[in-house]
């Protein structure tokens, strides 16, 4: 989705009751300095999802990544997010042909792929699997593609994600508090074998 009256773009998803059709949520996922993209999504039967897509910028981070948010649906139908955005693959080149040769200036927009998948895994019920795309080396004789149009090579990667495995922060909290106690009470332990 792009936002209006700008070059800036955004992921936005909704969540809609199948019954009544009404809305019952919706959302951005994006930040003011990155352009995110090809967005995809699948829920599982337990009402966990997750969210694939592109995302690219100017900067140091910039390089177009593959990446993912994982969510769980509360009981009101909203979602409620599980952790922290997922960086899955980053693209081998920060330049990007489709459209003009390496090595030349950008002809107008540089297109991207159509492609990006997130389904559910039909034996685990709480694995996903995303397919994305990334950019790679240029076509060329220089990348060791003899005869290659110049333009920039693109590859699909396939991530899988264990939402089972992803703890929710609450979660996180609660075992780090109990580490903590863990620690404390062997180091307790081990002082009190000391003085005997």
């Amino acid at each position: 989705m792009t936002q209006v009256g700008t070059d800036h773009t955004v992921v936005r998803y909704d969540v809609i009751d199948s019954a009544t059709n009404t809305v019952l949520a919706e959302g951005d996922i994006g930040d003011a300095t990155h352009d995110y993209f090809q967005g995809s999504i699948a829920v599982n039967e337990l009402g966990q999802v997750v969210i694939g897509y592109n995302r690219s910028g100017l900067g140091a981070d910039g390089k177009i990544s593959f990446l993912a948010r994982t969510y769980n649906t509360n009981p009101n139908g909203t979602l409620r997010s599980t952790g922290s955005e997922l960086l899955l693959k980053v693209s081998d080149t920060n330049d990007y042909h489709n459209g003009s040769i390496d090595g030349q200036a950008a002809a107008g927009r540089q297109r991207w792929g159509d492609y990006s998948a997130v389904s559910v895994d039909p034996t685990i019920a709480h694995e996903f699997w995303l397919i994305g795309e990334y950019g790679r080396e240029p076509n060329n004789d220089a990348n060791g593609h003899p005869g290659g149009t110049g333009g920039t090579r693109f590859g699909t990667y396939i991530a899988s994600i264990n939402v089972g495995s992803v703890p929710e922060p609450a979660t996180w909290g609660m075992m780090i508090a109990g580490f903590g106690l863990v620690g404390a009470m062997q180091r307790r332990r081990r002082t009190g074998y000391a003085t005997h």
